[in-house]
């Protein structure tokens, strides 16, 4: 374990305005239940850190997604000095309220409240908090000096997020425990008793106590790494069909383009090239590829919502999103019949085995009916190097489900697909 950082949540929910760009110290709220620490903590091992208690709280209600972390950690070894270094929060300004509970250094018997600290850190407006990357998030760094092996760190924080685009659906996966170097996990999970939630743990390392409304799992037998990862989702949304349907008018409206767009002459320029539908595309695809460079913005709204058509095209970048709408709107402007499909560039072989949730997705592609045949396009891809295999994607239209799907055809490809007979 290199560092304590927030698990991000996968996917989240609707439509409370809870966002806040300015982290904030405060207590624990009131629906968190305190957990300490098991009394006979293991002795120093061969872990940099030693994760005495790793609790983690969820509450779904509204359309909010509440969660809850807190961690002891103990330093067993130099290495984990340096980890410690690193120690940071992050969250969404943009859909976030991040609220610091606890921070505490523990030296033999002497306990240092470090939360003063943390306050006056905020109380300089100007301070960056580690910088706004692109797909914005933000990093609150909580180094500490003078750290020595055997000491130990506590930090408790709360995160409540709202989506406004997911339509008030809750989702999330949670590691629980595949790194191991814990001596008491923790996890508890309640919801509104309104919400449909579906829960799913894999090789979870004690049973999952199951109630109304609410899951919970405890051990305080020390676990070790897994070679199998550890983890717990939890989903309403009751068939892939409906999360595809969120993205439906998201990508209708990204599509089309205005008119005397410069996308339809450059359609009209490819299909003055050439009569044939599969060198149509091909031309497409490669347009796309060439003219408009890849970079990722999900800043606001744009971690879902896809940037539209024209404005990728005026500005010549977009996000896999964009792209991929330019793309159909290209492709709309040809004839051809197209659709964006959702896919998982990590352990997409594994979707049909998952919750519907839109967390297992983290990529956009193009899924083409070409001469009767479906042909899968990745706008985003360069060169003509192996094509990515996905497993399974979710096309975007109402009543979708998941489709095994083949390989992604880059543009040599393409130009080689002869008529169906």
């Amino acid at each position: 374990m290199s560092s304590v950082i927030l698990a991000a949540l996968s996917a989240l929910v609707a439509v409370p305005a809870l966002a806040e760009e300015q982290p904030r110290v405060g207590l624990a709220p009131a629906w968190v239940t305190q957990a300490a620490a098991p009394q006979q903590a293991s002795q120093s091992g061969d872990t940099p850190l030693r994760v005495l208690l790793q609790d983690q709280q969820i509450w779904f209600h509204g359309g909010v997604t509440s969660l809850y972390q807190h961690r002891i950690l103990r330093v067993d070894r130099p290495e984990g000095l340096q980890a410690m270094q690193r120690l940071s929060v992050q969250w969404r300004p943009d859909s976030d309220r991040l609220t610091i509970h606890t921070f505490r250094l523990t030296r033999g018997a002497r306990a240092n409240d470090l939360l003063s600290a943390v306050q006056e850190v905020l109380a300089h407006r100007s301070i960056n908090y580690g910088g706004l990357r692109m797909d914005g998030q933000r990093s609150l760094g909580l180094p500490i000096a003078g750290m020595q092996v055997g000491d130990i760190v506590e930090i408790a924080y709360s995160i409540d997020r709202s989506e406004p685009l997911l339509g008030g659906h809750h989702e999330l996966s949670l590691d629980a425990g595949t790194r191991g170097g814990i001596d008491r996990l923790m996890l508890a999970a309640s919801w509104d008793g309104d919400v449909a939630m579906s829960v799913a743990g894999r090789n979870l390392p004690a049973p999952l106590a199951q109630m109304p409304g609410r899951v919970q799992l405890v051990t305080d037998a020390p676990l070790g790494e897994s070679k199998a990862a550890r983890s717990i989702e939890f989903s309403d949304f009751r068939q892939w069909g409906d999360v595809a349907a969120l993205f439906v008018p998201l990508f209708a409206e990204a599509r089309r383009s205005i008119d005397g767009s410069p996308i339809r002459a450059e359609a009209l320029r490819i299909a003055a090239a050439t009569p044939e539908p599969a060198r149509r595309v091909g031309l497409a695809l490669e347009t796309v590829r060439e003219k408009v460079k890849y970079l990722y913005v999900g800043l606001g709204e744009g971690n879902l919502r896809p940037m539209p058509a024209d404005m990728v095209w005026q500005r010549g970048f977009g996000d896999c999103k964009g792209k991929t709408a330019l793309l159909l709107a290209m492709l709309d402007a040809l004839g051809i019949k197209a659709e964006a499909a959702l896919v998982a560039t990590r352990g997409g072989d594994g979707l049909d085995r998952r919750l519907p949730a839109l967390g297992g997705f983290d990529h956009v592609i193009v899924r083409a009916q070409l001469d009767g045949r479906v042909v899968w396009l990745d706008p985003t891809l360069e060169g003509e190097g192996a094509s990515p295999r996905f497993g399974w994607a979710l096309p975007v239209h109402p009543g979708a489900a998941l489709e095994p799907m083949g390989t992604v055809l880059t543009v040599a490809r393409l130009n080689k697909v002869t008529r169906s007979p």
